[in-house]
């Protein structure tokens, strides 16, 4: 606004926020570099021909003064570029709306010309991913099989990876379903009609969004409704939500003791993975090996098993698939440091059943110094002070030291530490992961075992 009063002045502040908006950017970066999406492109394009049309406006209608003048629209614009965001946004909602009903219908007719393709639906407030990655891990040692990529569970995700990845060679699809509002699975499930269902989990995730718990139970049930009569839903009997829920559909249930049909026991871990056994209603799969840890990830194997009988696949297969699995990146993915320390990593989008999982992981391995670095758990709402309390004493239960990352984020977690008095000089309150990282290095790294649970957005910091 400084151009209101003098040109010069406004052009030389004007100079000097861009040079420290940019200098600002190689000092701080993200964690993620910005990706320029065709979306975000074609909002620039908008927002380029509005700000022109107003130029033009100008130039025609003010003779005079028309620097300054143009300065200051340029200024007003600025201050209220938020508004100015949404104005484009809606500009371009129509055309975003009519690509993205392209990009569906394609992806619909691409579906309906395959007679023989199984689809299997996943959902889960956790576990999903992990479980898409197993699933799809023994099944393609039978079947030519597709799952989507990564984390591309959303409606356009899905459509995304049916478009670019589906082949008429592929016979079955492993289909990770994400939600954040109450209708989501369902829009994914009428698109691509899943004969089989896994429920890996209902909690108290992205609760800003769904409200309530019994919103994201509606949620994940969308698809068990949306099963066709002779399908099945796999359901995990050691979550205390779902145990409440009366299905309608044909069900099996998988877990860890006998109270399921599909269990394991015999549990045991090493530094090198897992080992254990699993009942079936049909045979007894015994010694079982994996490179994956904790027993959220046996828990996983075993519905995918459960799975996997029902696709005909006989035990060696099964074993096969379980013995190539890899951990999921940042997912309890077992490293270890050239300079010999063992490195649990966690880091990606933990949730408070999982988190505690991973603590009790830690505390299996034997003469470590077992060690946690964590920031707690985000995007919780009003339960943040609750699950993060609760993880603070669950990590006393395993840990030789804690590292909490972020300032912010550390009150409550050392709030449930202190409840259960552990030792005040066994914890570390770290500004960033960088100090942590500084802090690590304080530890011998051949006696020690470290567990990176959750990640933490820039925003937090």
């Amino acid at each position: 606004m400084v151009t209101i009063f003098n040109t010069t002045a406004g052009l030389i502040t004007g100079i000097c926020i861009s040079l420290l908006l940019y200098m600002s950017r190689q000092v701080y970066k993200a964690k993620k570099p910005l990706v320029y999406t065709k979306r975000v492109k074609r909002l620039f394009t908008t927002s380029t021909i509005l700000v022109a049309i107003l130029a033009v406006i100008g130039n025609i209608f003010i003779n005079t003064y028309i620097l300054p003048v143009m300065l200051l629209i340029f200024n007003i614009l600025l201050v209220l570029s938020t508004y100015l965001i949404m104005v484009i946004n809606s500009i371009n909602t129509p055309i975003e709306k009519s690509i993205n009903n392209g990009f569906v219908k394609k992806a619909k007719n691409k579906l309906n010309s395959f007679d023989n393709l199984k689809v299997i639906g996943i959902t889960g407030s956790y576990g999903k991913t992990s479980t898409k990655y197993i699933v799809a891990s023994i099944l393609s040692q039978k079947y030519n099989t597709l799952m989507t990529p990564e984390s591309f569970n959303t409606t356009l995700g899905v459509v995304r990876t049916i478009n670019e990845k589906l082949e008429p060679t592929h016979e079955i699809f492993v289909c990770e379903m994400g939600a954040k509002n109450v209708g989501d699975i369902k829009e994914i499930c009428d698109l691509v009609n899943p004969e089989f269902g896994i429920l890996t989990a209902i909690g108290p995730q992205h609760l800003e969004t769904f409200k309530s718990l019994e919103n994201v139970q509606k949620t994940k049930m969308e698809l068990v409704d949306s099963l066709p009569n002779n399908g099945i839903a796999f359901v995990n009997n050691e979550d205390e939500n779902i145990c409440k829920i009366n299905f309608n559909k044909n069900n099996i249930k998988y877990g860890l003791d006998e109270k399921s049909d599909y269990y394991a026991y015999n549990i045991r871990m090493e530094e090198t993975g897992s080992i254990f056994d699993v009942h079936t209603p049909t045979e007894e799969i015994t010694n079982i090996k994996t490179k994956l840890l904790g027993e959220h990830n046996i828990l996983n194997i075993v519905g995918a098993i459960a799975v996997a009988e029902k696709m005909e696949l006989n035990s060696d297969e099964i074993r096969a698939g379980i013995r190539f699995l890899k951990p999921v990146p940042h997912r309890l993915e077992l490293k270890r440091n050239p300079n010999g320390t063992i490195i649990i990593d966690d880091a990606y989008n933990s949730n408070i059943k999982g988190a505690k999982m991973a603590v009790k992981t830690l505390g299996r391995f034997e003469n470590k110094t077992r060690i946690l670095v964590t920031p707690g758990i985000v995007d919780l709402g009003e339960y943040a002070k609750k699950y993060n309390v609760e993880l603070g004493e669950e990590a006393t239960k395993y840990c030789d030291f804690i590292i909490l990352v972020g300032e912010k984020q550390a009150e409550n977690l050392n709030e449930g530490i202190q409840n259960k008095n552990y030792p005040k000089d066994k914890v570390y309150v770290a500004k960033d992961i960088n100090d942590a990282f500084k802090k690590l290095g304080e530890f011998d790294a051949t006696k020690s075992v470290v567990l990176l649970e959750n990640d933490l957005p820039d925003n937090y910091l």
